[in-house]
C-alpha cells in the first residue's frame, strides 16, 4: 500500500524533486513518507531542511559536504559522537547505517534572501524541477492575523525564499493538524485559511498516513533513531502523528517523559497539500519580511507588522 497522494499528476514530468523542511527542526523528518514513496516511482529526490544546528559543530562530529560556507551544508554519514540535537545528522546516519547514504542539505537559519541563495544552489547543482516543502503542523498557512499564529516565522521565511525560485512545481505539505499545542496556534483560524486557498485555487487535496503504508515504518524508524538515545531532542510533531497514524486516540503520549496534554486524533495524520505560491500570496505579514537578510531582521519586520496590526480574528473554537 503506497502513501495515496493528490499531486502526482503536479510531478509527472518532474524527476529532480526537493523536499525540504519549511519550519526548521524536525520537519525535514515529516515529509519522509512523501520521500519513500517518490523514490518507488523512480523519481530522485533530495532532503533539506531549514536548520537550527550548528554547523561549526556538525563539521566536529560528522562528515560534511560544505556547497556554500556557512550558508549551505549537508550532513552526510555516520556521526562520530551523540548529540542531544542535529536532526540533519541524525536522519543522515540513520540512512548511512541502513546502507543508503543520503546528503541533508542544512539551509541557514537565516532570513529570506539568504535562504533564497542556498535554494537557488541547490536547484542549479541538481537541476531540481519540483519542490515540496514540508510543515509539522499548521503555522505554514498563517496569515499573520491570527490570535494564534503558531510560529510562524520560519515558515513564512521558507515561503518567500522560494517564491521566486525558477521551478515549474512548489507545493506545500502540511501535517500534524492538532499537534501544535505548545505554539498556541488558533486551529479554528486555520481550517479558515485552508478554505481561503481553496476558494483562491491554491488547495491540491489530502490523503492520510496510515501505518499500513509504504514508508510509514521507515519514517517511525528514522525518527526514533533520532530520539530514542540518552537525554536526546524529539519532535512534539511527530511523536503526536505517528499514534495518530497507529490509531491511538485522546490524551496519549508517545515517550513518558512527556508532560504536555494532548488530544491524539486522526486530524493529526492527514497531509494537507497546496500551491505554495498562492500560501504566500495570502500571508499579510510576508510582505513586511521580503527582502530581509538575516533572521533577526526578519523577526523584527514581523513583529513591528504585528503591532501595529489594528484589527486581529478573533479566537473561536471548531463548533462540533
Amino acid at each position: 500500500m503506497q502513501l495515496n497522494l493528490p499531486i502526482l499528476h503536479l510531478l509527472e514530468d518532474s524527476q529532480n524533486i526537493l523536499i525540504a523542511g519549511a519550519g526548521g527542526g524536525f520537519d525535514v523528518y515529516a515529509g519522509l513518507p512523501i520521500y519513500f514513496t517518490l523514490r518507488e516511482m523512480g523519481k530522485t529526490v533530495h532532503l533539506a531542511n531549514y536548520s537550527f544546528s550548528e554547523v561549526p559543530l556538525a563539521k566536529h562530529v560528522g562528515d560534511v559536504v560544505e556547497e556554500i560556507p556557512s550558508i549551505l551544508v549537508g550532513a552526510r554519514g555516520e556521526l562520530k559522537i551523540d548529540l542531544y540535537y542535529y536532526t540533519e545528522g541524525y536522519l543522515a546516519d540513520w540512512f548511512a547505517k541502513e546502507g543508503n547514504e543520503q546528503v541533508i542539505w542544512m539551509l541557514p537559519n537565516e532570513g529570506p534572501k539568504t535562504v533564497e541563495m542556498a535554494y537557488k544552489r541547490l536547484v542549479e547543482k541538481f537541476e531540481i524541477d519540483a519542490l515540496i516543502l514540508v510543515d509539522g503542523g499548521v503555522d505554514s498557512l498563517a496569515r499573520g492575523d491570527e490570535q494564534g499564529p503558531g510560529s510562524m516565522l520560519e515558515d513564512t521565511i521558507s515561503l518567500i525564499a522560494v517564491e521566486k525560485l525558477d521551478i515549474p512545481v512548489k507545493i506545500l505539505a502540511s501535517i500534524g493538524f492538532g499537534s501544535e499545542v505548545e505554539e498556541g496556534v488558533d486551529h479554528y483560524a486555520a481550517l479558515e485559511n485552508i478554505a481561503g486557498i481553496a476558494k483562491d485555487g491554491g488547495f491540491y487535496g489530502s490523503c492520510s498516513l496510515t501505518a499500513q503504508t509504504e514508508g510509514f515504518d521507515k519514517y517511525v524508524a528514522a525518527c526514533r533513531h533520532a530520539w530514542d538515545g540518552e537525554n536526546r531532542s524529539k519532535s512534539h510533531i511527530s511523536t503526536r502523528i505517528i499514534p495518530a497514524a497507529q490509531g491511538e486516540f485522546g490524551d496519549f503520549r508517545m515517550y513518558e517523559n512527556s508532560r504536555t496534554r494532548v488530544f491524539i486524533s486522526p486530524l493529526m495524520s492527514i497531509y494537507w497539500f497546496f500551491d505554495a505560491n498562492v500560501v504566500t500570496e495570502r500571508n499579510f505579514a510576508a510582505q513586511s519580511m521580503r527582502g530581509t537578510i538575516t533572521k533577526d531582521e526578519a523577526r523584527r519586520h514581523l513583529l513591528t507588522w504585528v503591532s501595529q496590526r489594528k484589527t486581529k480574528r478573533m479566537r473561536r473554537t471548531i463548533p462540533y
